[in-house]
């Protein structure tokens, strides 16, 4: 079974093999909008609900809220439906993976085609968070071009 892997200090989504081998590393964005009652997602390994084929919805596309190819929910406690998925690629305001969600990882359509590809030949398991419980601050102040780290956490 392969892996996801979500890094919020670097904003990496990376798809691992069973045997941790890394099969593909992309851009993506745990930005939560303001009005989303999930702020941030929390470090911790979460199973993956969608382990053969992502979750599609009527209409999706690159412009659309889950992109071209759906999205890989997870099971999130008091979140139903939080997953990753792309979309919004050429949004006015933060387009493709840095566009908020309502708590979702956001990555590229190149990502989930890949992944979706890779879930068809091997199941998903897992997704393991991690660098994520301080890290909108990080995002905020990129813009700036400096980057603040918080106590006790790494870019590794």
């Amino acid at each position: 079974m392969t892996t996801l892997s979500f890094n919020g200090c670097t904003h990496t989504l990376t798809l691992l093999s069973a045997d941790g081998s890394v099969l593909g590393i992309w851009t993506a964005y745990n930005n939560v909008d303001h009005r989303a009652t999930l702020k941030h997602l929390e470090n911790g390994t979460y199973q993956i609900l969608d382990k053969s084929t992502p979750h599609l919805h009527p209409g999706d596309n690159a412009e659309g809220a889950y992109g071209s190819w759906g999205i890989i929910r997870f099971s999130y406690p008091g979140h139903p439906g939080v997953g990753v998925h792309s979309g919004r690629a050429h949004a006015r305001r933060k387009p493709g993976p840095e566009h908020p969600t309502m708590g979702c990882i956001r990555t590229t359509d190149d990502a989930m085609k890949r992944i979706k590809e890779s879930m068809a030949k091997s199941s998903l398991s897992t997704i393991t968070i991690s660098n994520n419980s301080g890290c909108a601050a990080i995002s905020a102040t990129q813009k700036y071009k400096h980057i603040y780290i918080p106590p006790g956490m790494s870019l590794i």
